[in-house]
């Protein structure tokens, strides 16, 4: 409670005091060389005021500190050492029960010192005034029940001074800290020690608010604390800005889910809790299938809110199980904290691939996407975080160059292909630049005549520590990271140069269809792209094939038929590849004008003039004729095969029966004569 004004009185016949529980305290000054600030700190009040000749005066004063808040002036006198009298007058202001501050003055300098006296009165009345606007002030007993509070306590909480003195500080209790919070609170005040926190509080309305809080025990005459003075600071706003800052460090500005660096944190604390004391949980990386074709064709605004109802939809099938994080892009996270066994995890992905069954209501759009979902286990599949999410990656690619919507639970083995995962798909820049891809063709023949009708030409990779990388592998990891558009570019380079090369060797080149990838056809530019190579090698457009797959023409019908439009006025040839592997649907066949069409190998694996499935497979190829359709059947190996397909009527045949895919420079044979005499 000294001020600057005080101390300054300290030098001219003043002396300042503290009363606290009846013991006097803090004494500065001297006012006669009769006693010293030293023999009097630490009296009682009874013996101080004797000492200054004003012991008359305290039962009054008692009284006032029992009472609290009121002001005593005392006019006494004592002999001086050279036998004259000093006429003192002793200023005293209660602040609170048991708590009031003093000053003693000489009267013989009554005028200066009055104005001295006003000076300071209204120091330490301007001090209580800026404390009370600017504070949340309260005085409790020993036992916490409030015994004093200011304005700014009603006004902060909503109660008025009846309901809260007499009470305890439960009345505002949030209910936010724990038991332990406060229990460590009261052992440091209860010691004697200042308490410094912030506190988050109830108003009445239901309402919480943030307070700065420090807490100052007040002592008796044995120095145990007897009362306590809170002064608190209104933070509230400080707080929510704090966790304004703090959501948008931890979680998805978009889904409002928990973002990677929230989901590092929860994974690596729930790593260190399993490490203390044995227990299981599970971590899930989910990856969007077919989330790009939207996002190309409907945009990104579409795409956006795709994403916020997919978070919606994990977060409400995992619900308290365990939390849900948006990683970046169209990739999810889930960590479930406490499992018996891995088979809890495997029955939660099971949940979320049904999940996705049901489509997504984005404004007037009914969309269909699936997700591919690894799975790891604690301590089965690392233990440690970055090896749990390594792994977790691991298996959701391992769905991914399969079949998709699926899950894979991870397991040692597939440790043994990380590297050569790696390899992949860090590899696609290098194997550009040094000539690892190339291309081969085979042949499509008429079953008939033998005649060869045109060439699949079909990319391959020659890595130069795995060796041969077949499509399948590499193909789906160039679809995730995007680097399809190159290759899918470079496939389309390498065919027409080689139509060019096979024209100026004399050659009169047969039909090529080339494979074209769903993110590569969705580009904007992609039809002006793929007119600008062909006519910089100055190749005829009916020469060349495009093929496409059914998966296409659900997820993205529109856009599709319009640029398959485009194409085919620009003189290309469309063929549908891959028909029969599920997706088949007679109304695709009827809204789009497909020039070829390619029976996939499962419809004609293993068929026989016994088998049920001619009959199928002789449906098909009239209904693909019937729309004016060529017939190509695929994977053709069998000698049966051919003669039951040739019995059947369709068009060309494509497979290992004739030839293996060849390097370009081993077919010239082939643009000689354009049949082929024998199979295999």
């Amino acid at each position: 409670m000294e001020t600057e004004g005080m101390r300054e009185l300290y030098d001219r016949n003043r002396a300042t005091f503290v009363v606290e529980n009846g013991i006097v305290s803090c004494v500065h000054g001297d006012t006669t060389d009769r006693w010293s600030t030293e023999s009097l700190d630490g009296a009682s009040l009874l013996c101080f005021l004797e000492e200054m000749g004003g012991g008359g005066y305290y039962d009054e004063l008692i009284e006032l500190l029992r009472e609290g808040c009121s002001q005593k002036e005392i006019e006494t006198s004592i002999a001086s050492q050279e036998g004259g009298t000093v006429n003192l007058t002793i200023h005293v202001h209660v602040l609170s029960p048991g708590y009031a501050i003093g000053i003693i003055e000489d009267r013989t300098r009554k005028v200066e010192t009055e104005r001295e006296l006003a000076r300071t009165l209204k120091s330490l009345e301007d001090m209580k005034y800026a404390l009370d606007q600017s504070s949340i002030v309260a005085i409790t007993d020993r036992q916490g029940r409030i015994t004093y509070v200011n304005d700014k306590f009603c006004e902060m909480s909503g109660y008025d001074k009846a309901e809260l003195i007499g009470g305890t500080h439960r009345i505002i209790n949030s209910s936010y800290h724990s038991r332990e919070f406060f229990k460590k609170m009261w052992r440091t005040i209860g010691s004697g020690d200042v308490w410094k926190g912030e506190i988050r509080n109830r108003a009445r309305d239901g309402s919480y608010y943030w307070v700065d809080t420090t807490i100052v025990p007040l002592h008796n005459e044995e120095g145990k604390p007897v009362q306590y003075l809170a002064i608190r600071n209104d933070i509230t706003d400080k707080k929510r800005n704090e966790e304004k800052i703090r959501h948008m460090a931890y979680y998805d500005h978009l889904t409002g889910l928990p973002n990677r660096r929230m989901f590092d944190k929860q994974l690596k604390e729930a790593v260190q809790e399993a490490g203390r004391r044995p227990e299981r949980f599970g971590v899930m990386f989910i990856d969007l299938d077919g989330f790009k074709y939207v996002n190309d064709t409907l945009g990104h605004l579409i795409g956006d809110l795709l994403l916020i109802e997919v978070g919606k939809r994990l977060a409400t099938m995992v619900a308290q199980k365990g939390i849900v994080s948006r990683l970046g892009g169209d990739e999810f996270a889930v960590l479930i904290r406490e499992i018996e066994d891995p088979e809890q995890m495997k029955e939660l992905a099971d949940r979320i691939l049904k999940g996705f069954d049901s489509a997504f209501i984005i404004d007037d759009y009914e969309l269909h996407v699936t997700g591919s979902i690894g799975v790891t286990t604690y301590p089965e599949s690392g233990q440690d975080a970055d090896t749990m999410m390594r792994h977790a990656d691991l298996a959701m690619y391992r769905v991914k160059g399969a079949q998709k919507n699926q899950y894979h639970l991870f397991n040692v083995h597939m440790e043994e292909s990380t590297g050569r995962l790696f390899d992949i798909q860090n590899g696609f820049h290098k194997a550009l630049d040094t000539n690892q891809f190339h291309m081969v063709y085979q042949p499509r023949v008429n079953p008939d005549n033998l005649r060869i009708e045109g060439f699949e030409a079909l990319i391959r990779w020659d890595h130069p520590e795995h060796g041969d990388i077949p499509p399948g592998e590499f193909i789906p990891i160039a679809e995730e990271t995007g680097m399809i558009h190159a290759i899918g570019e470079w496939v389309l380079h390498e065919v027409s140069e080689q139509l060019w090369k096979w024209r100026r060797q004399g050659f009169s080149p047969l039909p090529v269809s080339v494979n074209l990838s769903p993110n590569q056809l969705l580009q904007s530019n992609f039809v002006t792209k793929v007119l600008s190579i062909f006519q910089g090698y100055n190749i005829p457009h009916e020469w060349v094939e495009l093929e496409i797959t059914e998966s296409m023409l659900i997820e993205n019908e529109a856009v599709v038929k319009s640029l398959l439009s485009r194409l085919q006025e620009e003189g290309f040839r469309i063929a549908l590849d891959d028909f029969g592997t599920g997706y088949s649907s007679l109304a695709y066949l009827r809204k789009f004008k497909f020039d070829v069409m390619k029976l996939d190998r499962s419809l004609i694996q293993g068929i026989s003039e016994e088998s049920n499935d001619k009959e199928i497979v002789e449906a098909v190829i009239s209904l693909g004729k019937s729309f004016g359709m060529t017939v190509v059947a695929e994977g053709v190996e069998e000698e049966e095969e051919m003669e039951v397909l040739r019995g059947i009527g369709v068009d060309e045949v494509q497979g290992y029966y004739f030839s293996h895919p060849v390097y370009a420079d081993q077919i010239n044979n082939m643009l000689l004569t354009k049949s082929m005499k024998t199979g295999r």
